[in-house]
C-alpha cells in the first residue's frame, strides 16, 4: 500500500511521468549506440554519431551519459540482461542436452547478421579491450557468462562437478565457425558445423 501511495503521488506530481520518459530515453540512447558500436565499434562512435542518429543534441545525451564509457557500460549491462533473458528462455527445457541444442539454434537462425557483422558481444570486448581495462573487465563478463551457463549443462549432462575442458571447446568451436562463416561469407558453414556439434553433444 505504501509503495501504490508513492506511485500515485509521483505520478499526480508529474514526477513519474519525468521519470518513465528520462528511463526511456536512457534505452533509446543505449539501443542507438548499440548499432553504432557494432557498425563501426566504440573507438570510432561520437556523441555526435549518436545524436544525429536520435535527432537530438549532443548535450541531450551527455545529460543522461556524461561520459562515452558510461553508455558503454550500460551497452554491456544490456547486453548481459539480453543474454540472461535467453539463457532463462533456453532453460525452462528440462533436459540440458535440448538447452545446449536451443542455444546452438540462436546461432543458426542469426547466421546472416553473424556472417555480416559478427558476434556483438565478442567485437565489442576485442573493441575495448585494447584501450579501457573497466570497460574490458565489464565486457569479459558476456563471455564468461557464456561459458558459465555452458559449464552448467555440461555438469547436469555428465553429472560431474569438474567437467573436462568439453564446454570451453563448444564456446571455442562456436566463434571459430563464426570467423571463418565471415571469412567465406556462406551461411552454410554455420548451420552444417551446428548440425555436427549437436550431433556430439547428443552423443554424450
Amino acid at each position: 500500500m505504501r509503495a501504490e501511495t508513492a506511485e500515485m503521488i509521483d505520478i499526480s506530481s508529474g514526477d513519474g511521468n519525468e521519470a518513465r520518459e528520462d528511463r526511456h530515453q536512457k534505452h533509446i540512447v543505449v539501443q542507438v549506440a548499440r548499432r553504432l558500436f557494432q557498425a563501426q565499434g566504440f573507438g570510432k562512435t561520437t556523441y555526435s554519431d549518436i545524436a544525429k542518429a536520435m535527432g537530438i543534441s549532443a548535450q541531450q545525451i551527455k545529460d543522461y551519459f556524461p561520459d562515452l564509457e558510461d553508455i558503454c557500460h550500460a551497452v554491456i549491462s544490456d547486453y548481459l540482461d539480453q543474454q540472461a533473458d535467453a539463457f532463462e528462455g533456453f532453460s525452462r527445457e528440462s533436459n540440458p542436452r535440448q538447452r545446449l541444442s536451443l542455444y546452438l539454434d540462436s546461432f543458426s537462425a542469426d547466421a546472416e547478421n553473424l556472417i555480416k557483422e559478427g558476434c556483438p558481444m565478442t567485437n565489442l570486448y576485442m573493441d575495448v579491450k585494447r584501450g579501457n581495462a573497466a570497460l574490458a573487465d565489464h565486457a569479459a563478463k558476456l563471455l564468461q557468462h557464456r561459458l558459465n551457463w555452458t559449464k552448467q549443462q555440461f555438469v547436469l549432462i555428465t553429472r560431474v562437478a569438474e567437467v573436462s575442458d568439453q564446454p570451453e571447446r563448444l564456446v571455442s568451436a562456436l566463434h571459430g565457425i563464426i570467423i571463418m562463416a565471415q571469412v567465406t561469407g556462406d551461411t552454410r558453414l554455420i548451420r552444417s558445423q551446428i548440425i555436427q556439434l549437436k550431433s556430439w553433444i547428443r552423443s554424450m
